[in-house]
Protein backbone atom coordinates (compact mmCIF):
# COMPACT_ATOMS: atom_id res chain seq x y z
CA UNK A 1 0.00 0.00 0.00
CA UNK A 2 0.93 3.46 -1.17
CA UNK A 3 1.77 5.76 1.53
CA UNK A 4 -0.63 8.77 1.94
CA UNK A 5 -1.32 12.39 3.76
CA UNK A 6 -5.06 13.02 4.19
CA UNK A 7 -5.16 16.44 5.20
CA UNK A 8 -8.88 17.82 6.79
CA UNK A 9 -10.07 20.67 7.62
CA UNK A 10 -12.86 21.63 10.34
CA UNK A 11 -14.17 18.52 11.16
CA UNK A 12 -12.68 18.51 14.94
CA UNK A 13 -13.12 21.50 17.11
CA UNK A 14 -9.84 22.97 17.70
CA UNK A 15 -7.86 20.20 17.83
CA UNK A 16 -4.10 19.78 16.30
CA UNK A 17 -3.19 16.58 17.04
CA UNK A 18 -1.48 14.25 14.63
CA UNK A 19 -3.26 10.80 14.67
CA UNK A 20 -1.35 7.77 13.24
CA UNK A 21 -3.33 5.57 10.99
CA UNK A 22 -2.76 1.82 9.60
CA UNK A 23 -0.70 1.42 6.59
CA UNK A 24 1.28 4.09 7.29
CA UNK A 25 -1.41 6.87 6.95
CA UNK A 26 -1.59 9.98 9.38
CA UNK A 27 -3.93 12.70 9.61
CA UNK A 28 -3.57 16.35 9.91
CA UNK A 29 -6.10 18.81 11.98
CA UNK A 30 -6.69 22.16 11.44
CA UNK A 31 -7.36 24.05 14.12
CA UNK A 32 -9.66 26.33 12.35
CA UNK A 33 -13.01 26.85 13.11
CA UNK A 34 -15.12 24.21 11.66
CA UNK A 35 -16.74 25.18 7.89
CA UNK A 36 -19.04 22.69 6.15
CA UNK A 37 -18.87 22.45 2.32
CA UNK A 38 -22.15 23.33 0.61
CA UNK A 39 -21.79 19.87 -1.51
CA UNK A 40 -19.84 17.40 -2.88
CA UNK A 41 -16.70 18.99 -5.16
CA UNK A 42 -13.50 17.02 -6.68
CA UNK A 43 -10.66 19.45 -7.26
CA UNK A 44 -8.34 19.38 -10.05
CA UNK A 45 -4.99 17.96 -8.81
CA UNK A 46 -2.23 20.12 -8.33
CA UNK A 47 0.12 20.03 -9.97
CA UNK A 48 -2.51 18.30 -12.68
CA UNK A 49 1.20 17.91 -14.90
CA UNK A 50 3.76 16.06 -12.11
CA UNK A 51 6.41 13.76 -12.18
CA UNK A 52 5.98 12.08 -9.15
CA UNK A 53 3.75 13.68 -6.68
CA UNK A 54 0.25 15.55 -6.63
CA UNK A 55 -2.34 16.64 -4.60
CA UNK A 56 -6.08 15.80 -4.87
CA UNK A 57 -8.56 18.28 -2.97
CA UNK A 58 -12.14 17.36 -2.22
CA UNK A 59 -14.96 18.61 -0.43
CA UNK A 60 -18.03 16.41 1.49
CA UNK A 61 -20.70 17.95 3.05
CA UNK A 62 -22.01 15.20 4.87
CA UNK A 63 -19.85 12.06 6.91
CA UNK A 64 -20.12 8.99 3.93
CA UNK A 65 -18.36 6.36 2.75
CA UNK A 66 -16.15 7.96 0.21
CA UNK A 67 -13.77 5.94 -2.53
CA UNK A 68 -10.88 7.64 -4.63
CA UNK A 69 -9.46 5.56 -7.17
CA UNK A 70 -6.86 6.40 -9.37
CA UNK A 71 -7.39 4.78 -13.12
CA UNK A 72 -5.12 3.98 -16.27
CA UNK A 73 -6.66 5.69 -19.55
CA UNK A 74 -8.49 1.96 -19.87
CA UNK A 75 -9.99 2.60 -16.82
CA UNK A 76 -8.42 0.17 -15.03
CA UNK A 77 -7.52 0.72 -11.59
CA UNK A 78 -4.03 1.26 -10.03
CA UNK A 79 -4.91 2.18 -6.79
CA UNK A 80 -7.07 3.35 -3.68
CA UNK A 81 -6.23 6.52 -2.69
CA UNK A 82 -9.19 6.51 0.11
CA UNK A 83 -11.86 3.86 1.30
CA UNK A 84 -13.56 4.98 4.42
CA UNK A 85 -16.08 6.91 6.23
CA UNK A 86 -14.93 9.92 6.41
CA UNK A 87 -16.52 13.26 8.32
CA UNK A 88 -17.95 16.45 6.67
CA UNK A 89 -15.41 18.89 5.89
CA UNK A 90 -12.65 19.76 3.23
CA UNK A 91 -10.15 17.45 2.32
CA UNK A 92 -6.58 16.55 0.76
CA UNK A 93 -4.93 13.41 -0.07
CA UNK A 94 -1.35 12.97 -1.85
CA UNK A 95 -0.87 10.47 -4.48
CA UNK A 96 2.75 9.03 -5.03
CA UNK A 97 3.27 7.65 -8.24
CA UNK A 98 6.91 6.74 -7.72
CA UNK A 99 5.61 3.71 -6.09
CA UNK A 100 4.14 2.15 -9.07
CA UNK A 101 5.72 1.16 -12.40
CA UNK A 102 3.63 3.86 -14.76
CA UNK A 103 4.20 4.91 -18.28
CA UNK A 104 3.93 9.13 -18.47
CA UNK A 105 0.50 10.19 -19.47
CA UNK A 106 -2.73 10.37 -19.00
CA UNK A 107 -4.27 8.90 -15.72
CA UNK A 108 -8.28 9.69 -13.93
CA UNK A 109 -9.14 9.99 -10.07
CA UNK A 110 -12.45 9.57 -9.92
CA UNK A 111 -14.13 9.42 -5.72
CA UNK A 112 -17.27 7.66 -5.44
CA UNK A 113 -19.62 8.32 -2.30
CA UNK A 114 -23.47 7.09 -2.02
CA UNK A 115 -24.70 10.23 -4.18
CA UNK A 116 -21.85 11.85 -6.12
CA UNK A 117 -19.04 10.50 -8.42
CA UNK A 118 -17.17 12.65 -10.12
CA UNK A 119 -13.64 11.84 -12.61
CA UNK A 120 -11.03 13.64 -13.19
CA UNK A 121 -7.79 14.03 -15.83
CA UNK A 122 -4.32 14.59 -14.41
CA UNK A 123 -0.62 13.72 -16.33
CA UNK A 124 2.32 12.12 -15.47
CA UNK A 125 5.35 13.20 -17.09
CA UNK A 126 8.61 10.83 -17.87
CA UNK A 127 11.22 11.99 -14.95
CA UNK A 128 14.40 13.05 -16.44
CA UNK A 129 17.40 11.63 -14.67
CA UNK A 130 20.02 12.90 -17.16
CA UNK A 131 21.68 14.64 -14.05
CA UNK A 132 21.17 11.67 -11.37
Amino acid sequence: MTMRILQHYGALQASSDNFLLTSKESVNYSTEPELKPAGFRLYQNFPQTFYRVTRIGFDIPEATNVKIGIYDTFGREICVLVDEVLDSGNYEVVFDASSFKLDPGMLMYKIKTGEFADTKKMFLLKENNILS
